[in-house]
C-alpha cells in the first residue's frame, strides 16, 4: 500500500494523533460523498486509505455511515404544486378600436409645443387615460391622475404630473408636478417656471433642486378643465 499524502511526512508518521485528527476533520465529507456516489478528490481518497488501516477511525465512519444513510435513505417530500394565481383583477378589458383612436388622438392634441414651454390641456379624454391604479398612494394621499408629458426628443425636459387628494374629500388636492432638464445635473434641476390653470384659479411655481414644485388646496371640481404651462430653466442659468 502506497503511502498517503499526509502520511509520507515523517513527522506525521511519528504522531499517530495528529494522523486520526486530519482524518476525522474530513471524515463527513468523506462518508457523505461515498453515500451519494461522488467522486472522491485525492484527498477523500487519502481517507479512504487510513480507514482501511485504522480501526478507531474506520468505526467513526461507520457510525457516520449509519447515521447519515438513515438521513439521505429516504425519498423527499413532496407537495402540490399551488394553483396558479388568479390576476383577473389586473386585466383590463380592451377598448374598442374606435375608442383607441379617439383617445390617441385627444392625448396628441393635449400637449402644444411653444417657443420657450410646453402646455398640457386636460380633457375628459386625457383624464381617462390618466387613472392610476386604485391603490396608488403618497404621503397619506390617494394618487387621482397621472401623466407623463411624451417626449419628441432627448434634449425634451421630462415632465410629470400627478394630482393627489385624501380619501375622505374630493374637493382639494395636491398638484405635484415634476419637471427634469436633461441638459442640468441631476441635483441641479431648480429654476423652472409652472403655471396651473384651473376655471378660477391660477397657481404659479418654481421648481426646487429636484425638480418639484407643489401646488396646494387646489380645487379638483374642474379637473378636466385644466392648463398647465411648463417653461424650463433656460440652459445658460
Amino acid at each position: 500500500m502506497g503511502t498517503t499524502a499526509w502520511e509520507g511526512d515523517s513527522s506525521a508518521r511519528r504522531d499517530s494523533t495528529a494522523l486520526h485528527f486530519q482524518a476525522l476533520a474530513i471524515l463527513p465529507e468523506y462518508v457523505t460523498a461515498v453515500l451519494l456516489g461522488l467522486p472522491l478528490t485525492a484527498a477523500l481518497r487519502d481517507v479512504g486509505a487510513h480507514l482501511e488501516r485504522c480501526a478507531t477511525c474506520r468505526a467513526e465512519a461507520e457510525a457516520l455511515h449509519s447515521a447519515l444513510e438513515a438521513l439521505y435513505g429516504h425519498e423527499p417530500a413532496t407537495f402540490p404544486e399551488p394553483p396558479p394565481p388568479d390576476l383577473g383583477f389586473l386585466r383590463v378589458p380592451p377598448a374598442p378600436l374606435g375608442a383607441l383612436a379617439r383617445a390617441a388622438s385627444g392625448v396628441q392634441g393635449a400637449v402644444d409645443r411653444i417657443r420657450d414651454g410646453v402646455v398640457i390641456q386636460f380633457s375628459e379624454t386625457l383624464l381617462a387615460l390618466m387613472r392610476p391604479p386604485a391603490l396608488a398612494r403618497a404621503v397619506g394621499l390617494r394618487l387621482r391622475y397621472a401623466y407623463t408629458v411624451p417626449q419628441t426628443s432627448d434634449d425634451d425636459p421630462h415632465i410629470t404630473i400627478e394630482v393627489l387628494a385624501p380619501d375622505e374629500q374630493d374637493e382639494q388636492g395636491m398638484v405635484r408636478i415634476c419637471v427634469e432638464l436633461a441638459d442640468a445635473d441631476p441635483f441641479d434641476q431648480a429654476g423652472s417656471t409652472v403655471f396651473l390653470e384651473t376655471a378660477e384659479q391660477r397657481f404659479r411655481g418654481e421648481t426646487d433642486h429636484t425638480g418639484l414644485v407643489h401646488f396646494t388646496n387646489v380645487p379638483l371640481d374642474d379637473v378636466a378643465c385644466w392648463r398647465v404651462v411648463v417653461q424650463p430653466r433656460p440652459a445658460s442659468a
